[in-house]
């Protein structure tokens, strides 16, 4: 594999002028962002004037500002500096809620003991394919404070950890899609994500924020950090699960615990659903084999896998009319380190990125 050393996106300030730098990518990506959210509006349209749809929409937004101000500051940043409506926004953002427009997968896992080095957090990103021009790693910093920062997958357009990230305490944090019949008012996965980047210093503060928040429901997170602890989270509006086993965790786009998988809600449209849980158990078996904790290049091939011998093709590459796997982040907690490949992994290409204040 080749790996040389990635410079970021620099996003400084409070939350607003964080979401309004992301504009000063140019004019071709601003257009290319316009056209991202309008197409998918666009194709969402006949669901977006339900009477219930809109209601629920109309009231993620009316809470948003109570809920998680520094979201709300955020993304009305991005609204303005690409000019686009900040209720046009928070729709897009909310498509991935809504049962016919679930396009997006992704496999997560973590590996850590606690108490032990070398823990790691992986994830293919599975998505749209309009998001690989899009996608970028951002580094957020806020001069108000000096010890914090944090770098961010996403895509322009979008705000802070729209795929995955990690704070300079050694926190990382990535999510992976699944539809679920079980949503109502709460704060939407993407905003969560963000949050939790920014307040808290581990794993445990994580669960801790979580269980006290009311959540939009849909979606799983896996955590880790730098000693070791992980955790991965289904989120349901009313029912959430949490996995401390030791020691992996995994998750693709399918609920597991008996308490949310009754909510799993796969359609016609979500085509990563037809393969969660081949992914599932290849992922288990892999992981379930080593004795221990896996080496980069090990985790570089396995993301980067095939469909060889029967297995279920972690990276994927838009068969059967599936997303494409546009990215795979590895992160290393204890060295407040992202591995980085910015398209299939198994192009062998990678970067380092350092998340230091």
């Amino acid at each position: 594999m080749l790996l040389e050393t990635g410079t970021p996106m620099l996003l400084s300030g409070d939350a607003y002028a964080r979401g309004r730098a992301q504009a000063a990518c140019g004019p071709p990506l601003a257009e290319a962002v316009r056209e991202a959210v309008a197409l998918r509006l666009a194709q969402a349209a006949p669901l977006l004037t339900r009477g219930d749809v809109r209601e629920f929409l109309d009231r993620q937004e009316a809470n948003l500002e109570g809920l998680d101000p520094d979201a709300a500051a955020e993304t009305r940043g991005i609204a303005d500096g690409f000019e686009i409506g900040y209720s046009e926004l928070l729709t897009y953002l909310h498509l991935g809620l809504l049962r016919d427009f679930a396009q997006d997968g992704c496999s997560a896992w973590a590996w850590g003991m606690p108490g032990q080095a070398d823990p790691v957090l992986v994830k293919n990103r599975d998505y749209r394919g309009e998001h690989v021009a899009l996608q970028r790693v951002f580094l957020h910093r806020d001069p108000a404070r000096n010890e914090d920062a944090v770098l961010c997958v996403g895509s322009l357009g979008s705000p802070g950890a729209f795929s995955s990230g990690m704070n300079a305490k050694g926190l990382a944090i990535v999510d992976t899609h699944v539809s679920t019949r079980d949503h109502g008012p709460g704060l939407l996965r993407y905003f969560l994500m963000t949050r939790l980047l920014w307040a808290c210093a581990d794993v445990e503060d994580a669960l801790g924020v979580i269980a006290s928040l009311p959540h939009a429901g849909g979606g799983c997170i896996v955590l880790a950090d730098t000693a070791g602890r992980t955790a991965a989270v289904e989120l349901g509006h009313n029912a959430q699960a949490v996995d401390r086993r030791v020691p992996f965790v995994v998750k693709t786009n399918h609920f597991v615990d008996p308490a949310c998988a009754p909510f799993w809600f796969p359609v016609g449209s979500d085509p990563m659903a037809t393969s969660t849980r081949g992914r599932y158990a290849r992922l288990m078996t892999w992981l379930g084999a080593r004795m221990e904790p896996p080496q980069l290049a090990d985790i570089a091939a396995l993301m980067g896998g095939h469909g060889e011998h029967g297995e279920e093709a972690l990276c994927r590459h838009g068969q059967d009319g599936d997303s494409s796997t546009i990215s795979c982040s590895v992160f290393a907690p204890s060295k407040r380190r992202l591995y980085f490949s910015a398209q299939n992994p198994c192009a062998g290409a990678w970067s380092v990125y350092d998340c230091r204040p």
